[in-house]
């Protein structure tokens, strides 16, 4: 056998002793046969499903390494370097602990968990930072071998895996909390039959799944939607063949004796990569409706006359016993507490968010609507590697306010502890993301003219001659991680190639030091109806004294990207040249340098210095390396 199974008879729920040959339980004498390497669960007619997203042997390498004593990421970082890209991305989607955004809308607080589904689900680490101690569910050997090896260096003495072996599940009623059934991208056939997850919750029972009606549908790759022709969603409607329910049919699952109505909400766009967690049953957290969305007639006549309900694509649905239903949910008791932290008053929720980034994003107003206390966006981690992130973006809105008041930023209102949950608490900006005006020259000229003028002001150290030393710091030691992860053998020597040739045009050159963003994206700058900067988002890559241009040039080629559907590398390229660039995107390019006295070879440098400094940045805070990443995005 390969790895470490630390699993669970599902007759007794006795630790399972393994051997060479066999998994058996101590108590029960019940043994589990080991072939080609892994225990087999198959008992008669009954057979383990693939272990999906991956193949059956495809986890090998990932448990080998284990077994060897690696670190949970380098045998992911192996493992996904194995995978075609399309089985990689799928991976890494069910992975996210972005899917346990769905956390504060639950009443329960606090206690024992049962994960059902897909073990790998992302979901249980943020089950886990909540404060429940969680026993994992899956009927995958090698699939639940893989979320353990996860699940104890993440959330060490948190977790417990248990080998399922039918419908029964080895608990007495009422043991758990919370029971979640989480099929994290796979098809919820629910093998374990529901009323296994009502008996034994005494608590909610949480539900993840698709919508037979739906009116777009995931195509696989992230991002990636198809909208199916009136037949093809006909026999989609008519005969689900992967357990899709319309919100009725997901609703009637729960409904049992001793609980209440189900409560509703849409995961929007989609279960495997959402983004909006929205309320079907109160007014509130709502879809968030920016101005694009609102260029889409169809899509907000739909939504006005009540048809979002009837055609998101997926849903999570929440059963409560009696007695838990008539307590608060446990995002309502955070901002009751935040209110007594800060002395600002009670606010109410407008909009929950699950970001890529793995934390949840929570907007507030104040309840009558009117100035700013109250006006609140929480950030809560979802992975154990944003807490320190969120702490270093904190902090970086308090240095803004005091030495950089010309860069406008949320004012920092709380950090720590709220109902057992950490998180960070900010004043919520007014206007929209910049996104909301992608191709519109007018908007994005003077949101370019803001930040090129408010980021030249962010020098920590004057201009001076960069030395050998400086260069090795700010440059050598960039590209070296790049290299690091680059995992092709031409990037690694284009990435030396560049370095000798960097080194040659930098070194000597009179360049001052500034605050470093590092992700200044469209979407982390919030602006005014005219395109005006109203305040910086998420600084949380923060570096204190970095080499100048690259926040505004990274903005520029994200802005291009995002407009004209390019790749980074294509993008990158019309940056660079400046003879390509539009008039407002050349003149805040140029502005800048002329503020921070960069001379022409400078610039063109940095710019050719700029992919492996945006990789740098990834590997530096990713919480694992993305396969051939550097060389994917800008084809070096």
């Amino acid at each position: 056998m390969t790895g470490r199974l630390d699993l669970f008879c599902p007759t007794c729920a006795t630790a399972l002793v393994a051997s060479p040959e066999a998994l058996s339980c101590p108590d029960c004498n019940r043994a589990y046969a080991v072939r080609d390497g892994r225990p087999d669960l198959r008992t008669g007619a009954r057979q383990s499903p693939a272990p999906w997203p991956l193949e059956a042997g495809e986890y090998a390498t990932a448990l080998r390494l284990q077994a060897e004593g690696a670190t949970f990421r380098a045998a992911l970082e192996a493992l996904l370097l194995e995978l075609d890209d399309t089985k990689a991305d799928r991976l890494m989607q069910v992975l996210r602990e972005g899917r346990g955004a769905w956390m504060t809308m639950l009443r329960v607080g606090r206690g024992r968990a049962l994960l059902l589904g897909n073990s790998l689900s992302g979901a249980v680490t943020p089950l886990a930072r909540f404060g429940f101690d969680v026993t994992v569910v899956d009927d995958e050997p090698e699939r639940l071998a893989f979320a353990d090896f996860r699940n104890r260096e993440h959330n060490p003495g948190r977790t417990h895996a248990l080998l399922a072996d039918g419908p029964r599940l080895p608990f007495a009623d009422g043991t758990f909390h919370l029971v979640a059934l989480d099929a994290g991208g796979l098809p919820p056939t629910f093998e374990l039959a529901i009323e296994e997850c009502l008996r034994v919750s005494s608590g909610e029972v949480l539900m993840t799944g698709d919508n037979r009606l739906a009116y777009k549908r995931p195509r696989g790759p992230r991002d990636e939607y198809g909208i199916p022709s009136p037949a093809a969603y006909l026999r989609a409607a008519l005969a689900p063949n992967e357990g899709e329910r319309t919100l009725l049919g997901w609703r009637r699952l729960l409904e049992a004796p001793g609980f209440a109505a189900p409560r509703a909400y849409a995961l929007y766009p989609h279960a495997k990569q959402f983004t909006n967690v929205v309320a079907l049953d109160d007014e509130a957290p709502k879809l968030l409706l920016g101005p694009q969305e609102k260029r889409n007639r169809l899509k907000i006549l739909g939504h006005a006359v009540g048809l979002f309900p009837v055609l998101t694509p997926s849903f999570t649905v929440i059963g409560s016993r009696n007695a838990l239903a008539r307590g608060s949910k446990r995002l309502d008791r955070i901002l009751r507490e935040l209110a007594e932290r800060t002395g600002e008053p009670e606010p109410v929720v407008e909009h929950v968010l699950g970001t890529r980034g793995n934390s949840s994003v929570i907007h507030t107003r104040p309840k009558e609507d009117r100035g700013e206390a109250g006006r609140w966006t929480l950030h809560v981690p979802l992975c154990p590697k944003n807490e320190p992130q969120l702490s270093v973006h904190f902090r970086t809105l308090g240095l803004l306010r005091e030495r950089f008041p010309e860069v406008p930023a949320p004012e920092p209102l709380f950090e720590g502890e709220v109902d057992g949950v950490w998180l960070t608490c900010e004043r919520r900006l007014a206007g929209y993301p910049a996104p909301q005006f992608c191709g519109d020259p007018e908007r994005i000229a003077r949101t370019l003219s803001d930040v090129s003028r408010q980021f030249a002001t962010l020098v920590t150290r004057a201009a001076a001659p960069l030395t050998d030393e400086e260069f090795d710091e700010q440059v050598t030691t960039r590209l070296a991680l790049a290299r690091r992860f680059a995992a092709i053998d031409s990037t690694r020597q284009n990435l030396d190639r560049l370095r000798d040739e960097l080194r040659e045009r930098l070194v000597g050159r009179s360049i001052p030091r500034v605050l470093y963003h590092a992700d200044l994206r469209a979407k982390h700058v919030q602006v005014q109806s005219d395109g005006s900067v109203v305040g910086y988002l998420d600084w949380g890559t923060t570096e204190p004294a970095e080499l100048p241009y690259l926040d505004l040039f990274h903005l520029v080629v994200h802005e291009r990207k995002q407009e004209a559907q390019l790749s980074a590398q294509d993008a990158w390229k019309i940056a660079s040249d400046h003879d390509a660039l539009r008039p407002h995107e050349r003149e805040a390019l140029e502005s800048y340098a002329r503020a921070l006295g960069l001379d022409d070879e400078t610039v063109a440098a940095l710019e050719a210095f700029y992919p492996a400094s945006v990789a740098a940045m990834a590997e530096k805070n990713w919480d694992y390396s993305r396969p051939r990443w550097l060389h994917r995005q800008f084809g070096v």
